[in-house]
């Protein structure tokens, strides 16, 4: 997974420095999120990955689905560009980059926060005031229950994770042991 996005990440970047020129960042984040979810339905997958379709053709398919008011020259050209490099299944990993660009534009940070037990709106709170401060951005908190960490917290916002859990620990205890 981490290849893909690092394969979708430069498409991603390209086509969100596009889009904030053009003052076109929430359009184009539609017209991806649409493709992305078009890429994935099966039957339409089947039929883009035939071999005997040309780049022309493969885009052609896409443009349909956007339909005329949402397709553009510039998102023609995008497709091109992807199919030509034969990306396009890439879309959805696209899809999710932009978002991630789009969020730091707006200087937002989603952050996953694991908990072994369910967190009180007061501790919610307080990591939530700790984390704004530490990414400087304002912070979307998701709080989610995993009782395998024993205890403790693993906080993920984007390519950062902050493990401070138990079976973290347990788990570097395990390692340093072994390794004597």
């Amino acid at each position: 997974m981490a290849e893909l996005l690092t394969l979708a990440r430069p498409y991603a970047k390209a086509a969100f420095a596009y889009a904030s020129e053009q003052g076109a960042i929430d359009s184009w984040s539609n017209v991806l999120s649409l493709l992305s979810a078009t890429v994935q339905d099966e039957a339409f997958s089947a039929y883009i990955n035939r071999p005997e379709l040309t780049p022309v053709e493969k885009v052609k398919a896409f443009v349909q689905v956007l339909g005329a008011e949402q397709t553009t020259v510039a998102i023609s050209n995008y497709l091109a560009l992807l199919a030509d490099n034969d990306r396009l299944a890439l879309l959805p990993d696209i899809s999710e980059e932009y978002e991630l660009l789009k969020a730091q534009n707006n200087h937002t940070v989603d952050v996953v926060i694991e908990s072994a037990f369910p967190l009180t709106a007061e501790q919610e709170q307080k990591l939530a005031e700790r984390l704004t401060q530490r990414f400087n951005s304002k912070v979307n908190v998701t709080v989610e229950v995993n009782s395998d960490l024993i205890a403790g917290v693993v906080i993920r916002a984007g390519d950062q994770v902050i493990d401070d859990s138990a079976l973290n620990k347990l788990e570097k205890m395990r390692t340093r042991l072994l390794a004597q």
